[in-house]
């Protein structure tokens, strides 16, 4: 159905509605008194101001040709407001003038008018596709999601959604949900078996805690292990010792059970035991028990020996078959000397200056006692000497002397003759 007809319907009965609410309100006794300002009332004008802001309020939400039909209704109601004129003007004039005195008309007539207007309005039905979209005010529109069912809705968004695609991005069925591309999330919890088609990649870290990982660990292990045979082993073993022979190790540190081996130029502290054929320059050493240096020093607690490993005194020298020891004789008395029938010399510049027999006896050869310096010769000595040289007499003889007295240079006097 064309608006436009539609449309000269209402105004129609709008006109006829107007007339017979008119004649009931207008009755004998209205004042002639009204009659000169009816009159001079523009009567034609107001009511096409009235009906036109009417019309168009309730117009504007509909796509028509305005102008087209503004002029259909303005020529409409031009005509029937000049017939009703025609017609009523003599009985209005008349009627009214009894009854309106105190009326306020233009308010009586604007609300008759618009609540046709309104009533007639609101029982029209719009065609299909009649009304555009720019013409419906959403401020306030509400849309249950109940009443939404096909079609696709580009930029779509919502508090959780941020719809920027534009094309599919994901496809939701019954048995599964597919993503078009890719997958971008912070975290991501999956109950159940997963299904990788493609290259698996992960540039950020997997826990060595978990099952997985241990999993994936000893699986690879086992599998690599599995591979390798002893020809295999045997070759990149060779080959590995092979570059550590030609090129060494470089390593600033060697662990052994979470334990320090070496460590930059130093041995660690739990090396407690080693077979070392060589050592350099050794600054400090401290050993703890038996010690036996180059098979000829050797020390144990209290004891130290040379050339031996079984010292009988805290210091014990062997030489050949002569033992020399060092060691405290009593109290307070230390000795040095030989525990065995050996002789035991002390001397200088290679001579036997005291020697120590095997029967308790000291011989001395060339003793000096304060300035005194004591000899033996069996004859009267001939050489020069110092004053106060004693030379005594081996070879005693009656009537001779016990022995010889330097009085300087080669000036020898005799002493103690014997009788």
């Amino acid at each position: 159905m064309d608006i436009s007809n539609h449309l000269e319907k209402i105004v129609e009965g709008i006109i006829t509605d107007i007339s017979a609410n008119v004649q009931a309100k207008i009755d004998d006794i209205i004042n002639h008194t009204i009659t000169n300002k009816l009159s001079s009332y523009n009567f034609e004008g107001y009511i096409q101001t009235a009906a036109t802001s009417a019309l168009e309020k309730k117009v504007a939400e509909y796509t028509i040709d305005q102008k087209k039909l503004e002029t259909r209704i303005i020529g409409r109601i031009n005509e029937v407001i000049h017939e009703a004129e025609e017609k009523t003007h003599t009985q209005i004039e008349e009627a009214v003038r009894l009854r309106v005195s105190g009326s306020a008309f233009n308010d009586t007539l604007t609300s008759s008018l618009s609540k046709i207007i309104s009533d007639r309005i609101t029982e029209f039905v719009f065609p299909e596709n009649s009304i555009p979209a720019r013409s419906l005010k959403f401020e306030n529109f509400k849309i249950s999601g109940d009443n939404i069912s096909g079609g696709i809705i580009s930029s779509f968004g919502s508090t959780g959604i941020d719809d920027r695609a534009t094309q599919v991005a994901i496809t939701l069925l019954d048995e599964m949900t597919i993503v078009e591309n890719n997958l971008i999330t912070k975290d991501l919890t999956i109950e159940g078996a997963i299904t990788i088609n493609g290259e698996f990649v992960v540039n950020g870290q997997v826990s060595k805690d978990t099952k997985f990982f241990k999993e994936l660990i000893d699986d690879s292990s086992d599998a690599a292990l599995s591979k390798i045979d002893q020809n295999l082993f045997e070759n990149y073993s060779r080959l590995i010792f092979n570059k550590i022979r030609d090129e060494g190790l470089d390593l600033n540190k060697i662990t052994l059970n979470n334990n320090e081996i070496v460590k930059d130029n130093s041995l660690g502290s739990t090396i407690v035991n080693s077979n070392l054929q060589k050592l350099g320059l050794v600054k400090e050493l401290q050993v703890s028990g038996e010690t036996l240096l180059a098979e000829s020093f050797y020390a144990t607690k209290g004891r130290v020996g040379i050339n031996t490993i079984e010292p009988s005194a805290p210091l014990t020298i062997w030489d050949d078959e002569i033992e020399i020891t060092a060691s405290k004789r009593q109290k307070d008395m230390g000795s040095l000397g030989t525990p065995r029938p050996q002789q035991f010399t002390l001397f200088a510049n290679n001579k036997n200056n005291i020697v120590l027999e095997t029967d308790g006896s000291v011989t001395i050869n060339d003793l000096r006692i304060g300035s005194m310096r004591f000899t033996v010769a069996d004859r009267v000595p001939n050489f020069v000497s110092e004053r106060n040289h004693v030379v005594w007499n081996s070879n005693p003889n009656p009537g001779g002397p016990m022995g010889w007295i330097c009085l300087g240079g080669s000036n020898w006097a005799n002493f103690g003759i014997i009788d």
